[in-house]
C-alpha cells in the first residue's frame, strides 16, 4: 500500500472516530500481554542492570511496519505495560519474601 493511501484510509478512521491501530492491537492484546510478561520477567531477573527495556520488549518488524503515529503509539503502549507489569512483579516477589 503507498503511503499517501495509508495517510488518506487513517484521516478516513480518524472523522469515523475509529482507530485502526487500537483495533489491532485488541487482536494481539491477549498472546502479546502474555509474552511482554514473560519478557519483563526475564529482564528482571538478569544479573546486570537493562538500559533499553522498551526497545528489547519491542518487536521491530511489527514496529518498522508503522506510521510515526503507529510507532509513537506502540512505544507509549509498551512503556505503560512494562510500568504495571514491572510493579506486579515486584509485588509478587515482596510477597514470596515476606
Amino acid at each position: 500500500m503507498s503511503t499517501i493511501r495509508e495517510l488518506a484510509m487513517l484521516a478516513r478512521s480518524r472523522l469515523r472516530g475509529e482507530d485502526l491501530f487500537k483495533r489491532n492491537i485488541r487482536k494481539l492484546d491477549t498472546t502479546r500481554d502474555e509474552v511482554l510478561y514473560n519478557k519483563v520477567k526475564q529482564l528482571l531477573n538478569e544479573d546486570e542492570e537493562v538500559l533499553n527495556p522498551i526497545a528489547r520488549l519491542m518487536d521491530h518488524r511489527y514496529y518498522s511496519s508503522l506510521s510515526p503515529t503507529q510507532k509513537e503509539r506502540y512505544f507509549f503502549y509498551l512503556v505503560d505495560k512494562y510500568k504495571l507489569y514491572k510493579t506486579e512483579i515486584e509485588q509478587d516477589r515482596l510477597k514470596i519474601a515476606n
